[in-house]
């Protein structure tokens, strides 16, 4: 079990850095072009798209991993509930990372830096959802023989 949850920290850090890194290339090879602008009307073909998918990946990830806990049978044995854990955390990073890459494309594109905003908004948000031994036995409610294999 302890294995699921290392697997589990892995995949997050990944993510994480993955998103971190694309941010650092992005704004390494624009830092003399980027400029910050929030007016729709300057930047129109890439706002409001960018912000509002950055805003729509944030809820769809939060309605997900809640609608995916939701389903777990309370009386399944621990390495199911755990592997609904992992799917239920991995659908909802991705969809956090997938906000996150978007608008890292559009300040790479527009040279725009009010679209890190809303990339940072995400990773923020993916970077909160860390899965810890704490937040695996509160979410999954696991009792005291379970836990102790954690």
């Amino acid at each position: 079990m302890n294995s699921k949850l290392k697997q589990l920290q892995v995949i997050h850090l990944a993510l994480c850095f993955g998103v971190f890194l694309f941010a650092a290339v992005t704004s390494f090879i624009n830092k003399d072009q980027f400029y910050f602008d929030a007016n729709p009307t300057n930047t129109a073909p890439f706002n409001p798209i960018f912000p509002i998918v950055g805003l729509i990946t944030i809820s769809v990830s939060i309605i997900a991993y809640k609608n995916l806990i939701s389903k777990i049978d309370k009386a399944a044995s621990v390495d199911v509930k755990i592997n609904q854990y992992q799917t239920a955390f991995i659908v909802s990073a991705a969809l956090l990372e997938g906000g996150a890459l978007f608008n890292l494309v559009g300040t790479f594109i527009s040279h725009n830096a009010f679209f890190l905003i809303f990339a940072a908004a995400n990773l923020i948000f993916l970077i909160r959802n860390r899965p810890t031994k704490d937040k695996l036995i509160s979410t999954l409610q696991l009792q005291y023989p379970d836990t102790e294999t954690l």
